[in-house]
């Protein structure tokens, strides 16, 4: 995608320019979510069973974070808790497939 020069949600004169911030904002997260999605992966290294990657008492933690995150920069926190819910079921998911395929030793 091509670099795009910010401008302020006011500053914008018309949707082009609307729409142009809105893909390069979108696209920085999906980056994001790419370096994220590094880091589950790693983490299965650290985890040595099942049940250390679903650990429902790290999640409740993590679930709250994200709310109060959201609650400070203004967003409704029940849209990050379902999207942070999605990438939870697709966390466990791919920790526990990665975790199967780790050498027994």
């Amino acid at each position: 995608m091509p670099a795009v020069t910010s401008i302020a949600p006011d500053d914008c004169v018309d949707m082009k320019q609307i729409r142009a911030q809105v893909n390069q904002l979108d696209a920085q997260i999906i980056a994001l979510l790419g370096e994220r999605l590094k880091y589950v992966h790693a983490a299965v290294r650290f985890k040595p069973d099942e049940e250390s990657i679903r650990r429902p008492d790290h999640w409740d933690h993590f679930f709250a974070a994200r709310k109060n995150w959201a609650q400070a920069a203004g967003y409704p926190t029940e849209v990050i808790e379902d999207m942070y819910r999605r990438l939870y079921d697709y966390t466990i998911v791919t920790q526990l497939d990665l975790h199967a395929k780790k050498p027994k030793g």
